[in-house]
Protein backbone atom coordinates (compact mmCIF):
# COMPACT_ATOMS: atom_id res chain seq x y z
CA UNK A 1 0.00 0.00 0.00
CA UNK A 2 2.78 2.40 0.95
CA UNK A 3 4.57 1.77 -2.39
CA UNK A 4 1.35 2.55 -4.30
CA UNK A 5 1.00 5.88 -2.50
CA UNK A 6 4.63 6.71 -3.21
CA UNK A 7 4.20 5.87 -6.90
CA UNK A 8 1.03 8.00 -7.11
CA UNK A 9 2.86 10.95 -5.52
CA UNK A 10 5.78 10.62 -7.93
CA UNK A 11 3.48 10.45 -10.95
CA UNK A 12 1.49 13.45 -9.73
CA UNK A 13 4.64 15.53 -9.30
CA UNK A 14 5.86 14.67 -12.79
CA UNK A 15 2.90 16.56 -14.19
CA UNK A 16 3.26 19.53 -11.83
CA UNK A 17 6.41 21.07 -13.21
CA UNK A 18 6.14 19.97 -16.82
CA UNK A 19 4.64 21.95 -19.64
CA UNK A 20 2.57 20.44 -22.41
CA UNK A 21 4.84 19.68 -25.34
CA UNK A 22 3.47 19.43 -28.88
CA UNK A 23 5.24 17.84 -31.86
CA UNK A 24 6.38 20.49 -34.35
CA UNK A 25 7.88 19.81 -37.76
CA UNK A 26 8.32 21.70 -40.97
CA UNK A 27 10.41 22.66 -43.94
CA UNK A 28 12.68 25.58 -44.76
CA UNK A 29 12.89 26.61 -48.41
CA UNK A 30 13.76 29.50 -50.66
CA UNK A 31 11.10 31.30 -52.70
CA UNK A 32 12.08 29.24 -55.77
CA UNK A 33 11.12 26.08 -53.86
CA UNK A 34 14.65 24.77 -53.31
CA UNK A 35 15.36 23.62 -49.73
CA UNK A 36 17.73 25.22 -47.26
CA UNK A 37 20.00 22.22 -46.68
CA UNK A 38 21.77 23.05 -43.43
CA UNK A 39 21.40 24.99 -40.20
CA UNK A 40 19.04 24.95 -37.27
CA UNK A 41 15.57 26.37 -36.71
CA UNK A 42 15.44 27.97 -33.25
CA UNK A 43 12.82 29.72 -31.15
CA UNK A 44 13.22 32.75 -28.94
CA UNK A 45 11.78 31.84 -25.55
CA UNK A 46 12.90 35.03 -23.85
CA UNK A 47 14.96 32.88 -21.49
CA UNK A 48 18.63 32.30 -22.28
CA UNK A 49 18.61 29.00 -20.36
CA UNK A 50 15.84 27.28 -22.30
CA UNK A 51 14.94 26.90 -25.92
CA UNK A 52 13.75 24.63 -28.65
CA UNK A 53 15.43 23.85 -31.94
CA UNK A 54 15.44 21.49 -34.88
CA UNK A 55 18.30 20.53 -37.19
CA UNK A 56 17.61 21.26 -40.85
CA UNK A 57 18.05 18.15 -42.96
CA UNK A 58 19.41 18.11 -46.55
CA UNK A 59 15.82 18.13 -47.88
CA UNK A 60 14.97 21.23 -45.79
CA UNK A 61 12.85 19.39 -43.23
CA UNK A 62 13.22 19.71 -39.47
CA UNK A 63 11.63 18.39 -36.27
CA UNK A 64 11.72 20.59 -33.16
CA UNK A 65 12.88 19.46 -29.74
CA UNK A 66 13.03 21.08 -26.31
CA UNK A 67 14.13 18.59 -23.63
CA UNK A 68 15.33 15.94 -26.06
CA UNK A 69 15.79 16.07 -29.82
CA UNK A 70 12.46 15.86 -31.65
CA UNK A 71 10.24 15.85 -28.51
CA UNK A 72 8.31 19.01 -29.46
CA UNK A 73 7.71 22.57 -28.30
CA UNK A 74 5.81 23.95 -25.27
CA UNK A 75 2.61 25.96 -25.71
CA UNK A 76 3.30 29.57 -26.66
CA UNK A 77 3.84 32.12 -29.39
CA UNK A 78 7.45 32.29 -30.50
CA UNK A 79 9.70 34.36 -32.71
CA UNK A 80 11.63 31.92 -34.89
CA UNK A 81 15.08 32.34 -36.43
CA UNK A 82 17.75 30.26 -38.16
CA UNK A 83 21.33 29.71 -37.07
CA UNK A 84 24.24 27.97 -38.75
CA UNK A 85 22.98 28.32 -42.33
CA UNK A 86 26.43 28.65 -43.85
CA UNK A 87 28.22 27.03 -46.75
CA UNK A 88 29.48 23.64 -45.63
CA UNK A 89 32.81 22.13 -46.72
CA UNK A 90 32.68 19.09 -48.97
CA UNK A 91 35.18 16.25 -49.05
CA UNK A 92 38.62 17.38 -47.93
CA UNK A 93 37.75 21.04 -48.49
CA UNK A 94 38.32 23.44 -45.60
CA UNK A 95 36.37 26.69 -45.62
CA UNK A 96 38.30 29.52 -44.03
CA UNK A 97 35.58 32.05 -44.82
CA UNK A 98 32.22 30.24 -44.95
CA UNK A 99 29.49 32.14 -46.79
CA UNK A 100 25.97 32.61 -45.39
CA UNK A 101 23.22 30.80 -47.31
CA UNK A 102 20.37 33.06 -46.13
CA UNK A 103 19.75 36.77 -45.67
CA UNK A 104 21.08 37.89 -42.29
CA UNK A 105 17.64 39.11 -41.13
CA UNK A 106 16.59 35.46 -40.67
CA UNK A 107 19.39 34.87 -38.14
CA UNK A 108 17.89 37.17 -35.51
CA UNK A 109 14.53 36.62 -33.79
CA UNK A 110 13.89 40.38 -33.72
CA UNK A 111 14.25 40.77 -37.50
CA UNK A 112 13.29 37.41 -38.98
CA UNK A 113 9.58 38.17 -39.26
CA UNK A 114 8.85 34.51 -38.44
CA UNK A 115 6.31 33.90 -35.67
CA UNK A 116 4.46 30.68 -34.84
CA UNK A 117 1.94 29.74 -32.14
CA UNK A 118 1.97 26.25 -30.63
CA UNK A 119 -0.31 24.22 -30.55
CA UNK A 120 -2.26 26.13 -33.22
CA UNK A 121 0.62 25.79 -35.70
CA UNK A 122 2.55 22.52 -35.52
CA UNK A 123 3.63 22.31 -39.16
CA UNK A 124 5.85 25.24 -40.06
CA UNK A 125 6.54 26.26 -43.65
CA UNK A 126 9.42 28.72 -43.57
CA UNK A 127 10.43 30.67 -46.67
CA UNK A 128 13.79 32.44 -46.51
CA UNK A 129 15.68 34.74 -48.85
CA UNK A 130 19.20 34.36 -50.15
CA UNK A 131 21.84 36.74 -48.74
CA UNK A 132 21.98 40.32 -49.97
CA UNK A 133 24.53 40.72 -52.75
CA UNK A 134 27.70 42.58 -51.87
CA UNK A 135 27.97 45.96 -53.55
Amino acid sequence: MRSRLWLAAVLACCGCSGQSIFPVQGKVRFSDGSPLTTGRVSIDTGDALTGSWGAIQPDGTFVMGTHTPRDGVPVGTYRVYIVGAIQQPSGDQVLLDPKPLIHERFTNPATSGLTFTVPDQTTWEIVVEKPAKAR
